[in-house]
């Protein structure tokens, strides 16, 4: 039970983490390659692009796990409290609306023969590895919106609630 708690509390960060720290240390060494010793990696920039992709759709989970992806609250500041959670709410349906079908469409796209069978130019990588990442962002925070929409539903039925952004 702790490892699963682990899991939920530090997934994104941690993978966020070791892909950022693997970005700098490529990039890092390519420069050093290239002005140093005056032969740069040929797959260096490729690679990063591809960990930098598989980092933004984790980044993006973690955005929604600890709720903080940019929001415009003009209207929902001027709301009760019972009404900004039934508006967090009407919002992470709609969010959970846009990811399900993303996810759908990016799976299908990747199933599809001419990108299944596609090569990356340089490492000569499955693409549909790097087209995976919005699938797996995406299912990663659908989970994090569904968390999210639990612990807001269970304050709007509480007798009495508390009012924040549920941190």
């Amino acid at each position: 039970m702790a490892a699963i708690k682990w899991i939920d509390a530090n997934l994104e960060r941690t993978l966020a983490a070791l892909l950022l720290a693997f970005i700098v240390l490529l990039i890092s060494f390519n420069v050093i390659m290239r002005y140093v010793l005056n032969a740069s990696l040929s797959w260096g920039e490729e690679l990063t692009l591809w960990t930098f992709v598989w980092f933004i759709w984790i980044a993006v989970s973690y955005g929604f796990h600890k709720r903080e992806h940019i929001r415009i609250t003009v209207l929902r500041d001027l709301l009760g409290d019972r009404a900004q959670l039934v508006l967090d709410m009407i919002v992470d349906i709609l969010v959970l609306a846009f990811l399900a079908i993303m996810i759908k469409e990016c799976v299908q796209l990747m199933q599809m023969p001419f990108v299944a069978k596609q090569k990356s130019v340089v490492l000569g990588l499955p693409i549909p590895i790097l087209y995976a990442s919005a699938p797996v962002g995406g299912t990663l925070s659908s989970i994090r919106i569904v968390q999210h929409f639990l612990k807001t539903l269970a304050r709007f039925r509480a007798p009495t609630h508390q009012s924040g952004d549920g941190k």
